[in-house]
């Protein structure tokens, strides 16, 4: 089964609540799992939390945490919000995630490497509306009407990924560093909240 994870909205500067963050996995001796918005390319609900964030109106930060260790993190905040000044301002369960692909590769390699990503998603993660097409052309041959010759060969598609938050950005995170990633956009990841 994954892991569930709780999106939070901190009341503090990013540096603190990294840092606390940080503190508390090493105090707690813990490993657990954790996405900060900002820096994952998960998406914020909101236009106006957006400005705000970009005019630092308000000092708020999105992090998406495990379960598993919500409990006592929670806790850990509120024990030293009269020291440091953390606050929790908003919590809410992450019931899945997606983000949006799409491609247009005229190099096999690179097709393969992407080919491969999509046939192997992890568990708990479905492609949707993904019908790729491959096509190969001889070589020289122009397109009709145009100068430019075509690509011998062009891979195409598009889709959407989508299921369990932690199983997708575990796949967002690998497609951002692989080697292709200039070829395939990624759409920020979109989360829905359960009750």
């Amino acid at each position: 089964m994954e892991k569930a994870y709780t999106e939070l909205v901190i009341a503090g500067p990013f540096a603190l609540v990294k840092g606390f963050l940080m503190g508390f996995r090493c105090g707690s001796e813990t490993e657990f799992g954790y996405f900060f918005h900002r820096k994952s390319g998960i998406r914020r609900d909101t236009l106006a939390e957006l400005v705000k964030e970009a005019l630092e109106m308000d000092n708020y930060v999105h992090l998406c945490l495990e379960n598993d260790v919500l409990e006592r993190f929670r806790k850990a905040v509120e024990k030293t919000r009269p020291a440091i000044g953390l606050e929790i301002k908003n919590e809410r369960p992450i019931k899945e995630a997606h983000f949006d692909f799409s491609f247009d590769i005229s190099n096999r390699e690179a097709a393969k490497n992407v080919k491969q990503i999509l046939e192997n998603l992890p568990t708990g993660v479905k492609l949707e509306g993904y019908e790729p097409q491959e096509e190969t052309h001889p070589e020289g041959e122009s397109r009709s009407g145009g100068y430019a010759p075509l690509h011998p060969y062009t891979f195409k598609g598009c889709g959407r990924i989508r299921g369990d938050f932690g199983a997708v950005m575990e796949l967002f995170l690998k497609a951002k560093r692989m080697p292709e990633s200039d070829l395939v956009p990624l759409r920020e990841i979109m989360l829905s909240f359960g009750e």
